[in-house]
């Protein structure tokens, strides 16, 4: 669970979060062909992503599988690899942490750190 302090600071940030989610990811190809242009798609996943941060459920191991799960096909259905997934979650674990001090960002590396891990045996999985 991510502390009281960084839970506030997610909260207190989330529309800077998500409009440069959005501003980030508008024109990428993560989402593309969704019938919903880039930008919206982006500040969709931006905002689920925050929600289940600042819910406090973003150490528990089958929440953050099913979240990764969840991006990793929707990224892949266009035909991506997972370098693309694991891309994403990079970039967007740099926006958030942008607005959080150097504790709370180890705070939220941890959540990063599972997804991507989920994303990798999911795809090791698929190779299989």
């Amino acid at each position: 669970m991510l502390s009281d302090k960084t839970s506030l600071d997610l909260h207190k940030f989330r529309d800077r979060i998500n409009r440069a989610a959005a501003d980030e990811f508008r024109t990428a190809s993560y989402f593309q062909g969704k019938g919903v242009p880039g930008d919206q798609m982006a500040l969709s996943v931006s905002e689920g992503l925050l929600d289940l941060l600042e819910e406090g459920q973003s150490r528990d191991p089958n929440t953050v599988r099913l979240y990764s799960e969840w991006l990793y096909n929707l990224i892949r259905k266009e035909g991506k690899k997972i370098d693309t997934t694991l891309d994403f979650l990079d970039r967007y674990e740099a926006i958030v942490t942008r607005f959080l001090n150097n504790v709370e960002d180890a705070d939220v590396d941890v959540f990063f750190e599972m997804c991507r891990d989920f994303v990798r045996r999911k795809h090791g999985q698929l190779t299989q």
